[in-house]
């Protein structure tokens, strides 16, 4: 048998497998159910499909009878707040539905999942018994209603130690990394308390080969930091607070320095908006003591300063995706000549039907650069990036595009060879 002859068989075999396989995987497309589009990046989406059958999964929100907007804020204990945003679409055009739950800090993967399911489910209600498929939903109470409130022994505050390093090397390259901090954080609806400490250690060995045998290159960096932050609320809009701080670090020859920062804060939109928008305003005024590890570019050893800083940001969340703007700018108070600034923006919008463009992009403008040492950098300090160097400015630039189509369900479950269950997480964009 020839080869062209076996290529037509197996091309006959493959359109009547694909046919025979396609008529039956339509009976998973359920006539009349509500097709679902869930726009969450961090969601388990094979286990909503299993633990909710009963609708129609769709890739793109253009195709959706309920577009599901997931939106979440990190809650003072550490765990996550979220947001359900049920908008109806199409049919069910105006129909729309909030549901809130809450994730702990010490919930697993397998917890949090479930939770979000049940916050799913009593959103879809609503739409599923509008629709032909309402008689196979099964609603069920348990049979006590009483609560009980918990006890916090903790009076909210939360403390965590962590430590973390890698190490990795080859014939001619090792390198340590060493991280640990220990953090204290009290939240409440109108307050906030944060204490962290952390340190960190860096060291690189580059060897290689010379006429006379071998030379080694070492590049060690070192760095500690302290922050305190306090902050309260005055009303459903404005905020005040204190921030102080301290570190050393060898890349900004710093030895040691100290901050105190008083702030004001303004939002454009209640603070209980703020999973969904944000236009904050704010204003904080710093002093600073550096004791520095060379003498730097202005002749100084150790000084005093006065600084203060001026930031706005908006960040919106919306069906067709999401968008943050922010601007600050600050300088010393002893030299308005050499302000600093920046701007950034970032972006996730689904611009048509399977079309989406994310990015991020911002960009400074340095200022008076006070830390930099007199005597400048070796060759191996600006190879190895060991020092701060002078510059009068810095940006940063991301950008990416997809476009999609086809077949507009979404509803099968395939876990073979990976790809399904678990802790596997389908971005959708």
């Amino acid at each position: 048998m020839s080869s062209k002859v076996v290529i037509l068989l197996l091309t006959f075999l493959f359109i009547y497998v694909s046919i025979s396989f396609s008529q039956e995987d339509r009976s998973l497309i359920k006539e009349g159910a509500p097709n679902v589009f869930i726009d969450c990046n961090y969601c388990d989406i094979n286990f909503i499909k299993e633990q909710i059958p009963i609708v129609n999964y769709v890739r793109d929100r253009k195709d959706a009878d309920v577009h599901v907007l997931y939106t979440s804020q990190n809650t003072g204990s550490g765990g996550s707040d979220y947001t359900l945003l049920f908008i109806g679409q199409n049919k069910f055009a105006n129909v729309n539905d909030t549901v809130k739950y809450t994730t702990n800090k010490t919930d697993s993967d397998d917890q949090s999942r479930i939770k979000m399911v049940k916050a799913l489910k009593l959103g879809l209600i609503k739409y599923i018994s509008k629709s032909s498929v309402a008689d196979q939903m099964n609603i069920s109470f348990p049979k006590s209603n009483k609560v009980e409130q918990p006890k916090d022994d903790w009076d909210y505050w939360v403390f965590k130690l962590s430590s973390n390093g890698n190490f990795s090397g080859e014939k001619n390259y090792n390198s340590t990394y060493i991280y640990s901090s220990i953090s204290a954080n009290r939240t409440t609806e109108d307050l906030k308390l944060n204490f962290s400490l952390s340190n960190n250690y860096s060291e690189s060995n580059y060897i290689y080969d010379t006429s006379t045998g071998s030379e080694t290159i070492t590049n060690i960096t070192r760095s500690q930091y302290a922050n305190a932050s306090f902050i309260k609320a005055i009303d459903s809009k404005w905020s005040w607070g204190i921030w102080g701080s301290a570190y050393s670090s060898t890349y900004s020859n710093i030895n040691f320095s100290y901050s105190f920062a008083p702030g004001i804060e303004y939002n454009i939109f209640p603070y209980s908006e703020s999973n969904v928008h944000q236009l904050r305003i704010y204003y904080k005024i710093y002093h600073t003591f550096n004791k520095y590890v060379d003498e730097t570019f202005y002749f100084k050893k150790q000084e005093d300063l006065w600084q203060h800083a001026l930031s706005a940001s908006l960040s919106l969340i919306e069906p067709w995706g999401s968008l943050s703007l922010g601007s600050d700018v600050e300088n010393y108070l002893d030299d308005f000549t050499n302000i600093s600034y920046g701007v950034y923006s970032s972006a996730s919008l689904r611009l048509f039907k399977g079309f989406s463009l994310s990015f991020y992009v911002n960009y400074y403008k340095v200022g008076k650069q006070i830390t930099l040492p007199l005597e400048g950098a070796s060759l191996e300090e600006v190879l190895l990036r060991r020092r701060q160097l002078e510059t009068s400015y810095n940006y940063y630039a991301y950008f990416g595009i997809s476009y999609s189509f086809g077949s507009i369900f979404n509803n099968f479950v395939n876990p073979r060879f990976g790809g399904g269950g678990g802790s596997t997480m389908i971005i959708s964009d």
